[in-house]
Order: structure tokens, then sequence, then C-alpha cells
């Protein structure tokens, strides 16, 4: 039943929709002599919160206010604000209330824009669901919550008493400042008008980066400095070569503090404590000590003749390894520039006219002080450079081409346990219309500006306001985006097909040549290593303009001709030569040279004037697209297809008797496979791979199976995630490379000159620059595609590119306030947090957070590893307590089902496991075995687990397998599970020497599978032989 006071507040809002404002008067007078019931009693303080002036009344001042007896701080919902100005947000705004109370007592949503304007516009509300696997839910599905609802309702705050549990203006941050349109330039989807009159949109990265520094989920893992590992565990893009060594020096970064809190400057003097004179020129962390240290040089001070100045100078384009230079601790710093006093010739400044001269072939000075200190205003300067991905997409479920190009980006200062999580890959902008070049002119104007000028933002880790600044470490995508982001041409059809090499052709029946297939493969005649001289950027550039202009006599061919033999093509330039070309429409050609009139750059590619970016150098090769989907695609496609029909049944069974327990997947899919194998994707391939030597194999011929052998060997170091030597590491890359493609040439040359095969020549100069490959692979970015495709179906379809970018902004307001980030009131620029109780929604539940894409045991493996998975024991795999634990009475052993070792491994019965018992895991001491049982003893608060193996011992090498042979022995043992000494082995039957049988299958059905048993099954002949698969990854 509505109350009367909730029927005149409808009507009131009617009439004001209606325009009827002579109206309101006579229902305000008709409704007050109402009658209210017992029943409406409790509503009426609800009701009338701020919807009745304050007329003279008799009542007391305190009954109109219900909350004047309360704290603010108990019905908070965010902390107190950090309000420099005091009463700066003091007042109450009362129309946050009475959105509030109408959206709880009205039959439908209230928008908000009812409360302030007379004729209301719609206004976007994200939909919330929790109920999902993964953070495409939070963004795109229809749910029953908007984000203050979803936080109102899992902190189980009762309807009646939300209200008390606000504070004012909040609710107007959450709902109008991040999960609605935003109030403030920085929150918005940022629209501007591509040089082809496309509309793009793109969220504001500056703001993107202001989130995460203050996020307290990414601040502490983030890394300002690049890291030098000095070549030794290389994991993460903090330690890559080009952060550290191969910046250009206005885009290194430009200051660190010693433990004093001083703030020293590249290129830009400091005395040490002992009293030297030096000038850093790299700031960088050692991996060794985690210490902050300069590359400094040593500066010379020559007096100039007849005056009282000197000559302040250093060696020119002094490299990071350049012997010249000297790495000093940042602890042994003592006094800035400004502070260096000469004795009786006075200040530094003085003597040197705030210059700093760079002397070689040409003189090169360095105004002093260093120019960021102004901007920076004595705050810390932070550098956050970003990994960037671009990439097409459906933009429906059902996959059907709808086109959208997208770019992503990931902070290239977190370790890669972060950047694989969904919740730190952050969308940047999207169009269905708009190419991706025009996309990219937003983001690079952003990037240039930010690695110029930088912008403010909070640091919780040293609570303080700091300077940011970014700039894009490497571009990731697969060689079509590449060749468009470079100016390079497509390279399947090209005479120039390489972006990073100058590998030429001059006709494309010449590639079938003997000359080109030796340049192609990096070798000279005598088959010996002979790599083609690297592509220049510089030069991309230069012949990018040189292009436009041959273009403006008219004749077409004196464009195409030249792009064709250099290779560069600019599909935004080409875009306009094109309109130049076009004899039949003349004006076209004035609109074109009037836009190159007004701004000749935008008529080119925008990342030609990315600052810090190396075209050549920074897209490096990509191993899913590059290794998975051209190699080992081409391989195993062309094997497939050449089974004989009588092979079928124990290829098949070989599939199915394949141990799987150790590679963490599944199942194999076998059937599907031989069904689709033209159809299969990355992950499939990358287990085809693993499984090849013991399905594979015994198929082949033996060139066959020595090419197969290589490529397992190859993917093994390809995929490594961790390089414990870099040098050796390369060395042995380079080898496996040219043994493969020696294989490659003798099996078959059918693939010999695709391009892919080439590009993986090229994949140690990628390595040596970034990392691992794991670091610049794009399967992370490929899986964040399905949230952007899920966000495209749910969108109006008028203008996906905006809408699209909402959701990801909705989204990115709702993370920020359940991580406790620092938020902003952007009307009276005051900083807050959330509340305890608010953030706890995602501290305190780990499916909100799993639902976010953050995963809290990646970020913190040691927490209570190894731990038991709560799995009940089978009937078969009971067993009774061993007599070992006799001498253990007061231990009480409790028999687990399975262990978790990390955030990836588990053992259980029938797993094989390396234990290293002795110190530091020396393999003198090193234990195989297959675990029979696992046991849990608890002595008071201690808990210790134990496993019971079956030993096995090491024998030769297999001949067929070219893998190590182990035997099972006689003796078992119960061993000690220590986290530190503890591996998950990949051990498989050895079939070919036990001349396992195929049989038919007698297994009972199992009720639990739907799918119909295989007819035929692989009979093991014994159970003492295996080998160890060392081509799992």
């Amino acid at each position: 039943m509505r109350t009367v006071l909730h029927q005149r507040n409808l009507a009131e809002r009617d009439a004001t929709e209606n325009g009827d404002t002579d109206v309101i008067p006579v229902l305000t007078k008709n409704m007050e002599s109402g009658h209210l019931d017992r029943e409406q009693a409790n509503e009426l303080e609800l009701d009338s919160i701020g919807l009745e002036e304050n007329t003279s009344s008799t009542a007391s001042e305190s009954d109109c206010e219900p909350f004047e007896g309360l704290d603010p701080a108990v019905y908070s919902l965010f902390d107190n604000s950090v309000d420099p100005d005091g009463d700066a947000n003091g007042e109450i705004s009362w129309d946050d209330y009475l959105f509030e109370a109408l959206n709880q007592l009205a039959d439908e949503p209230v928008p908000w824009e009812f409360l302030t304007k007379k004729r209301p516009k719609s206004r976007p509300t994200v939909m919330v669901s929790l109920q999902r696997k993964g953070v495409s839910n939070w963004l795109t599905h229809d749910g029953l919550y908007a984000p203050h609802h979803v936080l109102q309702h899992i902190c189980t705050t009762p309807p009646d008493n939300f209200l008390d549990r606000l504070q004012a203006s909040t609710l107007e941050d959450i709902g109008e400042g991040a999960c609605g349109y935003p109030k403030n330039a920085e929150s918005q989807v940022a629209s501007t008008t591509s040089i082809l009159n496309n509309e793009c949109y793109s969220v504001s990265l500056s703001a993107l980066l202001k989130q995460e520094l203050s996020n307290p989920y990414v601040n502490p893992h983030l890394d300002f400095y690049p890291e030098d590992s000095h070549g030794l565990n290389v994991y993460k893009s903090s330690q890559s070569t080009k952060w550290l060594k191969e910046l250009p020096p206005e885009m290194r970064a430009p200051m660190a503090a010693n433990p004093n809190g001083q703030h020293f400057y590249v290129f830009e003097p400091a005395q040490l404590r002992n009293g030297d004179i030096v000038v850093p020129l790299f700031f960088y962390k050692d991996g060794f000590d985690s210490q902050l240290y300069a590359k400094c040089a040593i500066p010379t001070m020559d007096p100039l003749p007849g005056q009282n100045e000197s000559f302040l100078h250093i060696p020119a384009k002094l490299q990071y390894d350049s012997e010249l230079l000297v790495s000093i601790q940042l602890a042994h710093f003592d006094l800035i520039y400004s502070e260096i006093y000469m004795g009786d010739g006075g200040m530094l400044s003085d003597w040197c006219s705030n210059q700093l001269w760079e002397i070689g072939s040409t003189a090169t000075s360095h105004k002093l002080p260093h120019p960021w200190r102004e901007p920076a205003k004595g705050r810390v300067i932070r550098q956050m450079p970003i990994n960037l991905f671009a990439d097409d997409t459906s933009g429906n479920v059902s996959k059907q081409w709808n086109c959208h190009i997208s770019y992503y980006c990931t902070l290239a200062g977190l370790p890669p346990k972060a950047t694989n999580m969904q919740y730190n890959c952050h969308f940047l902008s999207t169009s269905n219309q708009a190419g991706v070049l025009e996309l990219g002119e937003q983001i690079v104007e952003e990037l240039n500006l930010s690695s110029s000028e930088g912008f403010p933002a909070y640091d919780p880790g040293l609570d303080a306001d700091v300077l940011v600044m970014s700039f894009v470490l490497c571009f990731q995508g697969d060689s079509p985006m590449h060749a468009e982001v470079t100016n390079t041409m497509m390279p399947n059809v090209a005479l120039n097909p390489c972006r990073m090499c100058m590998l030429h052709v001059d006709n494309l029946n010449d590639k079938h040549k003997q000359a080109y297939i030796r340049e192609f493969l990096h070798i000279d005649s005598s088959g010996e290593h002979c790599p083609v001289a690297s592509r220049n950027w510089e030069y991309i550039k230069e012949q990018s303009v040189e292009l436009w202009e041959l273009a403006q006599d008219g004749v077409k061919c004196h464009y195409d001709d030249p792009s064709k033999e250099k290779g560069i093509c600019d599909t935004i330039n080409r875009r306009f030569v094109e309109k130049l070309f076009d004899k039949a429409n003349p004006k076209l050609k004035a609109e074109v040279l009037r836009l190159a009139k007004e701004d000749l750059e935008r008529l080119f590619n925008s990342f030609l004037k990315l600052k810090g970016f190396d075209g050549c150098k920074d897209t490096p090769v990509e191993i899913l697209h590059v290794f998975l989907l051209g190699i080992v695609k081409y391989m195993t496609r062309n094997f497939l297809k050449a089974l004989k029909p009588p092979q079928l049944a124990r290829f098949m069974a070989s599939w199915e008797a394949f141990d799987i327990k150790s590679l963490n997947i599944s199942s194999i899919q076998s059937k599907y496979w031989m069904s689709h194998y033209k159809s299969l994707v990355g992950k499939d391939f990358k287990i085809i791979i693993q499984t090849a030597p013991f399905v594979l194999f015994q198929f082949m011929t033996n060139a066959q199976h020595s090419l197969w052998g290589s490529l397992c060997t190859l993917a093994t170091l390809i995929f490594k995630t961790h390089i414990a030597n870099m040098l050796e590491y390369l060395t042995e890359l380079r080898k496996h490379i040219r043994i493969f493609l020696w294989h490659s040439i003798h099996t078959t040359a059918q693939w010999i000159n695709r391009p892919k095969l080439h590009m993986l020549l090229h994949l140690p100069e990628s390595i040596e620059r970034f990392g691992p490959p794991s670091l610049f692979s794009t399967e992370n970015f490929e899986s964040f595609n399905s949230l952007l495709r899920n966000a495209s179906v749910h969108s109006n379809r008028l203008q996906p590119g905006r809408d699209i970018g909402l959701r990801f902004l909705d989204f990115q307001a709702l993370r920020s306030i359940t991580s406790r980030a620092r938020l902003e009131n952007h009307e009276t620029h005051t900083q807050f947090y959330a509340a305890d109780e608010v953030t706890a929604i995602f501290s305190q539940n780990s499916l909100i957070q799993m639902s976010m894409g953050y995963n809290n045991l990646l970020m913190n493996p040691g927490n209570g590893f190894p731990h038991v998975m709560q799995i009940p024991l089978t009937k078969q795999d009971v067993q009774s307590i061993p007599l070992y634990f006799d001498q253990m009475p007061n231990t009480h052993p409790k028999q687990v089902c399975q262990l978790r070792l990390s955030k990836k491994d588990i053992i259980k019965r029938g797993f094989f496991v390396l234990l290293a018992p002795g110190p530091c895991g020396q393999s003198a001491n090193q234990i195989i075995g297959r675990v029979e049982s696992l046991w849990e003893c608890r002595d008071h608060n201690r808990v210790k687990y134990l496993v019971r193996l079956i030993h096995f011992h090491k024998e030769g090498v297999s001949t067929f397998y070219n893998m190590r042979c182990l035997t099972k022995s006689a003796t078992t043992g119960i061993h000690s599970v220590l986290v530190r000494h503890q591996g998950v082995l990949e051990l498989q039957h050895d079939c070919f020497s036990g001349s396992c049988s195929l049989t038919l299958n007698t297994d009972p059905v199992n009720k639990n599978k739907e799918a119909a048993p295989a007819p035929q099954v692989i009979k093991h002949s014994d159970d003492q032989h295996f080998i160890l698969n060392s081509a799992a990854l």
C-alpha cells in the first residue's frame, strides 16, 4: 500500500516532468490534510527527508534532524576526507538522501535528473552481477544492482537503515563521479574526430595510471626504476635492456632520492660524501642488493680564457656499459647541484653558467638545473612505463565477424604474476569504424604529454604526492598489427617481408631462389651465420615523408613503385595519396592539400612521433602467433593429414593413454582434434607439442622424428619464464633455432620461405631486449578480448566505442573504490577513501576478487604452501597407517588426498615427484618416486606433511625418445615434503621399449561420463619402465 506522502511525491514528480508547476501547491495543500495511519508512521521520517521546506512549525529542530545525535564516522560510507580547508565539504547535500529515499520507495528506479532538472535525460547505469566467473560479468551482464546498491547489499545493511550509513556527498562521488557519467574530465571517455572523420573514444591513460599508483593491491609490486640483473635470474620487464640501457636521455628515469630525501637528477652535477663531483646519467636498481645506484660520468672543468667562468663538460653519448661510467650507490650522494660550493670560486652554478656540455663529434648543451625540477616542485618523479597491445576482435559472442580494433595495456613495472591477471589488464580504446592508427592518435598524444610534462598523482608507498611520467616499453600484437604500426608491408606478399631487418627481394618469383633463401635464413654460401642488416626506424620515418612528397605530382606509379621497393606503407597517408590520384574529383585533392597545409603531421602514422618508441625494435616477436599458430600449426597439420586410416586407432589410443596429471589440463580431446585439426587454437598446439614424443613419434620417419625432436627441444627454451643466465640461454637458443631450421630444410622445404620461420631468427633479439618471451606474449590480452566482446553485445550499437569505454570506466571506478585507492571529490578537490566495511567486500571475499580478475594466491604465494586440498579420499585410495609413524606417537597421522605445493603444482597418488632433502637441494641427494600416499601429522601447533614413495632410479637416455629413462625399484620410503626442495615430474610409460599392444577396451563404463568409451586402448606391458618427458613446458 502506498503512503499518502508517497502519492504526493509521485504526483509532484509527474507535475514537474510535465511542466505543470501550478498544480504543485494544490497537490501539497490537498495532501497535507491526508490521514497517516499507524502503519505509515515509521515511513514518515524517511519520506520527509529533504522533501518539505522548513516552514513555521511547532516541532523542535531536533525532531527535524534525525542525524543530529549521531557521529558521522558511524554512518560513513567513506573514511574521513583529507580536507586541507577543514569545512570545505561540511555542508550536507540533501539531494543525495532524497535520491536514495525515492529509489527505495518508488515502484521503478528514479533517475537522478528528476531532482535537478525538469526534463530528465537518460543516464546509463552499470549493471553488476556477483555470481560470475570473470570480470566481464561486472561489466556487461544485466543484474539487479547498480554499484552503490552492491555496496549496500553486501554490507547487509537494511534498506530502512541505509541512510544512517551514508555521509554527505559520497553517493554523488560514486554515482556521478565514478559509476555514471563522470563529472571530471580525467574520468570521462575522451572523444576526438580522426583525420579520416571517424569518432574515436579512449579512456584517459593518465587517470588510469593515477588510480593504479594509489591502489594498495598494485603499488607495492611496482618497479619505478629499471633493474640491472647482470644477466642472471631474468623474469620481469623491469629487467629489460631497453628500460635499463637503451632509452634516449630525455626518456630515462629523471631523478632518484637518497636516504636523506635529497633529489638528484640525470645530467645534473652532484657531490659525493668524499667531495668528488659526478654527473649521473642512468639511475637503476641493482639486482643483487636491491639498492638504487647511478651510472656516473666524471666531469671536466676547463677555464674559459679571459673569463671567471669554467667550461663543464663530459664525453658525448656515453652508453650504459661504457668504461667511462662508474656505478655509485645513491646513499653516497651528498649535495645537489645548487648546493655545491667550489671554495673561493663560489658556487658551481656560477662557475659553469648553468650549463653542462657533452663533447664529441658535435657539442650538445644541457641546461642546469635539470628542466624536470621545475614541474616536479620538490616531488618525487615516478616512471611508470606500459606495455601496449592492439588487436582486432569480433564484437559478437557468436564471433560472426564484426571487427573491433582495440587497445589494452599493462604496467611494465609489475612482475609477471601480476600482469597475467585480468585485474591488471586495462582497456584504453576501441572502435568498429576507425583503424588502429586512427585510434592510436589519442593514445600517442597523451603518452607524449606524460613523458615530457608528467602529471600529479598520489603514491601511498611514500604517502605523498608525486609526479608521474610514462612511455611505451614495447608494443605487442600479431604480425599484421605490427606491420601497420611500423609502416611496413604485410609480410606474406611483400618484397620486404621483415619489419626488423633489410631482407629484400626484387620480385616475388625470386623468393624461390637460393640467394633469397640464404638471406632468409641468415646464412652465407658456406652455411655460416650471416645476419642481414637491421632496419632503422629513423630511416622509415624519413622515407614515409619522402613517399608523400613523391605523390604530389599526381602520378600513381611514382608513389606505388618506391613504396613496394622500400617496403614502406603508411596506411593513413596512403588514404590521402589515393585522393590525390582521384582525377574525377578535384575537390578531394584540394581538401587534402588544405589538411596538409594546416597540420601535415596528422596525415601520417601517429606512432612515427611517439617518444621513446622504435618500431623496428619495440615490436617483439610474439610466440603465440609466430610459434604456436605458425610453425607448430604448419607441422601439425602436415603430419595429421598424412596419417593412414589403419594408423588412426592406435594414434587415438596413444593420446588417450597419455598421463596428463602433471600437465595441469583436464583432458585431451583427441577425437575433436582429429576431426577439426585445421581449426585448433594456441592452447591445443601447446598440448600437442608436449605429447608429440609419446603419440606422434611412432608414426614418423627418421627425418620427421629428428625434425619434431628439434622442435620439442626448441619449445622448452622458448617457453621458459625464468632465465637463470641470459648469455648462456641466448647461445643455446640460437643454436637450437639453427638446428631446427637445418632439419626443416632437409625434411621438407615447403615452409622454408614462410615469414614466421624467418621471424624465429629475430626472437633472440627480442628476448635480449625485453626478457623471457612470456613477458611479451599476447595470450593474456587475447583472453581479455572476451570481455570487450561481451561489452559490445550489451551496447546500443550506435556508439560502441563510447559505450564500451563507459562500461570499462564503471568497472574501474568500482575496482578503485573496493580496492581502497585514494579517491577525489572533483568539486571540492578533497581526497577520501572508502570505509573499511566497503573495502572488506573485496579484501575479505575471494569470490569477489576472482570475479574482478584478482588472484590472491598468485600475489602472495607464501601463504601456507604446502597445504591440504579439501578433497575426500576414495575407498580405493584409503591405506592403513604405516609402521613408520609408530616412532612418532604424538603426531596423530592422517591420510590426505591431495597437497598443493605451489600456485601451479599439486600432488596426489600416482604423481611423480622429485625430492631433494639435502642442503640447498643438492643433486646427489635427489629422490625420484611415485606417490603412494600422503600424510598429515600434527604435533601441538606444528603441522608436517609426509609422502610415501615408490622409488625410481635413473638409467641412460632412450635412443627413440632422446629422453632420460627411469626404472622402478623395489624400495619405498616416507619423506618430508619441503617447499624448497621438491617438484612435480612428468613421466610417461616407455611404450616403445615395452612394445605395448592395442587391445579392446574391457574397462567398465564410467557412469559419470556422457561420452562413449574408446573402443580400443593401449595396454601397458609393465609398470617398471618410464621416460622423463623433457618436452613438458
